[in-house]
């Protein structure tokens, strides 16, 4: 017998808890419970209400994987917000890709400087460096970076450092849900807004995407033109110093 309902390939059940090990949850599924996996290495109650609600599913594919599920999104009044950050990414390629030839390599995980890999690299003249900064949030509007601020600033530094080089830059922000309405730079966040401002003047792109979902549970990506010229116009930004 088929556990949960099917749509799209996706099963449903109820979220019970994240466990102590931040790469799995429990779930509810027909009466019965399942350990799942979690795809973030961030707790996800920080950022999302999770408790009681309808998660969509994944079935994993192989023998020897540890749970029979992974998480990959919640329902959140009449939609849906994506919790699974890898199929986020996979997306935003997918959206990507369509706007080179098909001649063009775009490589995963690639490492293009010493000691920095790239979440993407398209292998063009020059190469392009593309960066996949997802937005999770149940809220209208959230703050950016909301963690791992250290990182961040780290990571800024070394796309400085591949502009320099002339290497191009794509720094996406993928909004994991539709209620998102407004994105702010955080005004304690200093030093990454100055690194963000000194990249965005070498000519780095800033561009924001947003997830979406249709009635058949099928889940895409939109450029968000205007949520990106809000960011672009941020006084924090404009300001750093």
């Amino acid at each position: 017998m088929k556990l949960g309902d099917r749509m799209s390939g996706f099963v449903k059940g109820i979220f019970i808890e994240e466990c102590k090990n931040r790469f799995l949850c429990l779930v509810k599924i027909k009466n019965e419970q399942h350990l799942c996996y979690v795809a973030s290495s961030a707790r996800l109650s920080n950022f999302v209400d999770l408790i009681g609600k309808q998660v969509l599913l994944i079935k994993n594919k192989g023998a020897r994987t540890r749970t029979e599920y992974t998480l990959y999104a919640v329902k959140n009044a009449n939609d849906y917000i994506v919790l699974n950050l890898s199929a986020a990414n996979t997306l935003l390629l997918e959206v990507i890709r369509k706007e080179y030839s098909s001649d063009i390599s775009i490589q995963k995980e690639k490492f293009t400087l010493e000691g920095y890999k790239s979440d993407h690299l398209v292998v063009s003249a020059p190469p392009t460096i593309v960066e996949a900064k997802s937005i999770l949030s149940d809220k209208v509007e959230v703050r950016f970076p909301s963690v791992n601020g250290e990182r961040s600033v780290r990571q800024l530094k070394a796309l400085e450092e591949a502009l320099l080089k002339g290497y191009h830059v794509r720094y996406c922000l993928v909004l994991l849900s539709s209620y998102i309405d407004n994105v702010t730079l955080d005004k304690s966040a200093a030093d990454f807004n100055l690194r963000l401002k000194k990249c965005v003047e070498l000519g780095m792109r800033v561009e924001t995407y947003r997830l979406k979902v249709t009635r058949k549970l099928q889940f895409f990506i939109e450029r968000d033109s205007h949520l990106e010229n809000s960011i672009l116009g941020n006084e924090v930004l404009l300001n750093a110093e």
